[in-house]
């Protein structure tokens, strides 16, 4: 894990800078900073072969949102409008909802706990990213204390990596770190200034991110039988 942690810490340079905490509302905090970043544009708003999703292919209704786990206001949209937003929206078939990660500060902790969701099984991805974003308030005072290990030694059993060799084995796949690399590209492509940012069927959504708003909006949406939200709400 150490090693881990001094390998890494060159190449996360970059979004250590790009990454900072502010306390604002939804979809307005960690703004991201203008970056060096290029990249072809191509699935920026639209679903990409290597995303990770839930909800039927045929919803009519896409989200793609960008989130980090080390992100407060991140973690109390997963905490308490994701259950909501889920049971009614996704679980039902009228929403497909794509998850993009976007490190924050502090950014090492985010890239670890990405990693270690990527080396999960692919139905256990987005348990591991709940159980991050419900626990983000401990992991960050144990990581305060020193005291990150242990806590990322629980979601390595969760994640199927039981001992330290496993995690770091996982820490230099390469495939998988460019993965969450080129989400950063794509939210760069997109204009993504925070997290969480919402989009919907390819437009970014500011609004209110309360999980009744967005169900009243999709149900809009699809009593007239539009992808565009854009008057509505």
């Amino acid at each position: 894990m150490i090693k881990f942690f001094l390998t890494l810490s060159i190449t996360l340079l970059f979004i250590a800078n790009a990454s900072e905490a502010k306390n604002n509302h939804y979809g307005h905090n960690h703004d991201i900073k203008e970056q060096s970043i290029t990249t072809n544009g191509v699935f920026t708003l639209s679903e990409a072969p290597d995303d990770h999703v839930l909800g039927s292919i045929s919803a009519p209704i896409t989200f793609i949102v960008w989130a980090s786990v080390t992100c407060p206001h991140c973690s109390d949209w997963f905490s308490n409008e994701w259950p909501i937003f889920k049971k009614n929206l996704v679980e039902t078939g009228k929403v497909r909802f794509v998850f993009r990660e976007l490190p924050t500060q502090p950014a090492q902790l985010a890239m670890l706990g990405f990693m270690m969701a990527e080396c999960a099984a692919p139905e256990r991805y987005f348990d591991i990213i709940e159980f991050q974003m419900l626990n983000q308030k401990e992991m960050l005072e144990m990581a305060s204390k020193g005291e990150a290990l242990s806590f990322y030694k629980k979601i390595g059993i969760m994640s199927g990596l039981k001992d330290d060799n496993a995690i770091n084995t996982c820490m230099q796949t390469e495939e998988k770190y460019k993965h969450i690399i080129n989400n950063g590209k794509r939210a760069q492509s997109a204009g993504v200034s925070g997290v969480p940012s919402f989009y919907i069927n390819g437009k970014n959504y500011n609004k209110e991110l309360d999980a009744i708003n967005l169900i009243n909006l999709v149900e809009k949406m699809n009593q007239r039988g539009s992808s565009d939200f854009t008057d509505l709400n």
